[in-house]
């Protein structure tokens, strides 16, 4: 015959006060477990998409500054191949973050590559220019028939689509050193950025006759935006936030500490061997943070804006060179707050 035994309220008071102890116990691992383990920070990728220079100073000082440590991310910065176009490094699924001009993204998404999409938008206008010997030419239509020098890197999307517009029928020649191909005479003209081979050859003293911004010429697309694929921006969007947040932090702090980040950005160009110059960088930073304001001269938004975004897009739809259009709420995931 089984006993029953009937517990008091002294034995109920005991087993309480275990379950009790128990609890604070288990409680108090855990807490010690958090502090001695903290959460492993995410590795991503990021590639620029040149080779290092002052172009990519926003991301180089989040780096520095500890911006993307305090998201919880390990960032790697790895710079393409000179004459790589960033999007081949995209398609073989090389980085998870990269940067891009909007009218390269727009070409290439779906295409050439994963889809992609726009977490942050830094430059916003057109740093193109078309440097010409004789001094009449405004432009490209003018060049018909000549042989005009164009980076082998890539950032020819708009110049190209121009020349299809206007049957320019211009000979383009690829080229590395633009200084060099210039001075020889290997071409009658040359394109250029504003921020970088413009720079350059003002500073060879070499003679040009004229000069033509395509930003004067109807032409001021937006240009550099930061972008991962569609993909990975579905799998990890919290990871896309943070990244996206810490490198607007990291501009905004070149913003106000422009020759320390100069000094930032010439640890990074003796680190992957750029031949170079401080006074060629400082210029560049300059002319950078310039094109990243808004027409008015205003501080930079970080955002491209649904109206550019179209305009790029129906451009390139217009001509054929995309098949379909990308919404832009499916195109631009991270909105100015």
């Amino acid at each position: 015959m089984a006993i029953k035994i009937k517990k008091t309220d002294k034995m109920k008071n005991r087993t309480s006060l275990f379950c009790t102890l128990r609890a604070w116990h288990a409680l108090l691992w855990l807490a010690l477990l958090t502090v001695s383990c903290p959460a492993v920070a995410k590795k991503v990728i990021f590639m620029p998409q040149f080779s290092a220079q002052a172009q990519f100073a926003g991301y180089y000082a989040a780096l520095e500054q500890g911006y993307y440590k305090e998201a919880g991310l390990d960032v790697v910065i790895k710079h393409p191949a000179k004459s790589c176009p960033v999007m081949e490094y995209v398609r073989e699924g090389e980085c998870d973050f990269f940067t891009a001009e909007a009218i390269t993204a727009v070409l290439n998404s779906g295409v050439l590559c994963p889809e992609l999409v726009n977490i942050l938008q830094t430059i916003q206008h057109n740093s193109l220019v078309l440097l010409a010997k004789d001094e009449n030419i405004k432009s490209l239509q003018e060049l018909k028939g000549k042989r005009i020098g164009a980076w082998k890197a890539g950032f020819c999307e708009l110049p190209f689509m121009i020349d299809y517009i206007e049957s320019s029928n211009v000979e383009w020649v690829y080229y590395v050193n633009a200084v060099n191909i210039y001075v020889s005479g290997v071409v009658d003209a040359i394109l250029l950025k504003s921020y970088n081979e413009k720079i350059q050859m003002d500073m060879s003293g070499a003679k040009y006759g004229s000069t033509v911004y395509f930003r004067d010429r109807g032409y001021d697309m937006p240009e550099d935006g930061l972008y991962t694929t569609a993909e990975y921006y579905k799998q990890n969007p919290k990871t896309c936030q943070a990244f996206a947040e810490a490198s607007r932090r990291g501009w905004e702090w070149v913003r106000k500490n422009r020759a320390k980040a100069l000094d930032i950005v010439m640890k990074y160009v003796k680190a992957n061997n750029v031949t170079t110059s401080r006074y060629l960088q400082k210029f560049m930073l300059e002319e950078i943070l310039r094109l990243q304001e808004d027409e008015e001269g205003k501080a930079p938004s970080y955002m491209l804006k649904k109206e550019n975004y179209e305009w790029v897009s129906n451009l390139l739809y217009r001509y054929g060179y995309i098949e379909k259009q990308t919404p832009y709420n499916d195109f631009v995931k991270i909105k100015k707050k």
